[in-house]
């Protein structure tokens, strides 16, 4: 099935693509008036859960057939019907739309049976493969160590959500129980997308020609293992698993438990750098540069304004950008082209330039108190804020370049060596 999940994976973060562009719109100085304000949360919602949510846990999926292959005929076909809905329900505007926290959620039956049947074919997923993950889990070889340490993530994920559920109290006040369920699984899930990355800057330095071994840094995987089995335990040590107190503890949890061992591999992989003007090194590349401008950003302080999400925008988009690379050599592996698309490096750089230029859009404009998550630009007439906000829509426009040439150019080369191979058998 990883073919299949190579496709899904591919058509989840186009439609989640749209969707970001339509938000951008929707936040852009005088272009936000061609924008439905009725929909702008149910775009923002969808581009958030396929963009992030559907796109990368799928491609983790894609990423454990192909390295970590065990029998599973199930778990596809769960998280296709699970994508379905999400995007069904996404695009149609029903249901009311809640932006809350790592799952942002539309109240309706059909997103719940989505995000349901995709969940549990995810975790369906990393459950088949639990026995090799112990037995990889402290590997010398880092492609193997981070992604052993993805698959008890994935699970990790899933016992957080058990214990979430009983303090989501009243339905009725929708932003807070969709929040207290998703919080504690959802800042698992950053630890998980910090493992993936992992996988995914040693993977492309290895396609670069320079293979690392761990050392004493095979362990470092035990702070990410710690922090969540605290994170599974929130929910039942605090009252509210969005309490102050609460939101205190996995403050420090990303900051010492994902930040300090991730630095530490980067730093591993930086004494011996890569040189040249492979896709692989470009993509190694734009993607820490990327990272390490969202964490810059949490490190010199957050508050509830556009700040988090370029934040978030830094650290997401380099896995985003370094699957993007990866993707240029499954197609190669897969037999489905001989050569890389001429479009390939022009592609990287401008969805990795165009996304830099929208996360110093949006900081700027948070730094001077511009609200997230908020249509239009009424709540400001500050020429800074506009200029940031417009600054953010160029970021947007190139980055949706390069991610549309992407998705094309992969579905083109996808579907044309899927038929090519039916024909040849």
């Amino acid at each position: 099935m990883e073919r299949p999940l190579f496709l899904l994976s591919i058509v989840s973060l186009g439609l989640g693509g749209l969707l970001a562009f339509l938000v951008a719109l929707a936040r852009t100085p005088i272009l936000y008036q061609l924008f439905p304000p009725g929909y702008f949360y149910h775009a923002l919602v969808g581009h958030v859960d396929l963009a992030i949510v559907v796109f990368l846990l799928t491609f983790t999926m894609l990423l454990w057939n192909r390295f970590m292959p065990k029998r599973d005929p199930i778990s596809f076909y769960l998280v296709l019907l699970g994508f379905l809905g999400i995007a069904l329900i996404s695009f149609s505007g029903k249901g009311t739309a809640v932006s809350n926290n790592y799952l942002p959620t539309i109240d309706h039956p059909l997103f719940f049976a989505g995000a349901i049947l995709f969940f549990s074919g995810f975790w369906l997923a990393s459950l088949v493969r639990l026995d090799l993950a112990v037995k990889n889990l402290f590997s010398k070889d880092p492609t193997m160590n981070s992604l052993s340490t993805s698959v008890v993530l994935a699970i990790m994920m899933l016992l957080a959500t058990l214990t979430s559920i009983p303090k989501t109290g009243s339905h009725s006040e929708l932003y807070l129980f969709y929040e207290r369920l998703y919080w504690a699984p959802g800042h698992i899930h950053q630890f998980l997308n910090g493992a993936v990355l992992l996988f995914s800057w040693y993977f492309l330095a290895k396609l670069s020609g320079v293979e690392h071994e761990l050392k004493l840094l095979r362990y470092a995987n035990l702070s990410f293992l710690f922090f969540s089995v605290l994170l599974v335990l929130v929910p039942v040590i605090f009252e509210d698993p969005v309490s102050r107190s609460a939101k205190v503890f996995t403050e420090i949890s990303y900051a010492i438990g994902l930040g300090i061992p991730i630095f530490l591999h980067a730093f591993n992989i930086l004494r011996r750098p890569v040189f040249n003007y492979s896709v692989y090194s470009i993509t190694l590349w734009l993607s820490m540069l990327l990272y390490f401008l969202g964490i810059l950003i949490a490190y010199a302080g957050l508050k509830s304004d556009l700040r988090v999400p370029a934040h978030y925008h830094g650290a997401v988009t380099s896995l985003t950008l370094a699957l993007m690379g990866i993707s240029y050599h499954l197609v190669k592996e897969y037999g489905w082209i001989r050569d890389f698309p001429k479009t390939a490096r022009f592609q990287l750089f401008m969805y990795g330039f165009g996304m830099v230029l929208f996360i110093l859009g949006l900081y700027f404009a948070g730094f001077k108190g511009a609200p997230r998550k908020t249509y239009g630009t009424g709540f400001t007439d500050d020429s800074f804020v506009l200029l940031s906000l417009g600054l953010m829509m160029v970021g947007t426009v190139f980055a949706v370049i390069g991610g549309v040439i992407f998705v094309i150019s992969m579905l083109r080369i996808s579907l044309k060596g899927r038929y090519a191979s039916i024909f040849a058998n």
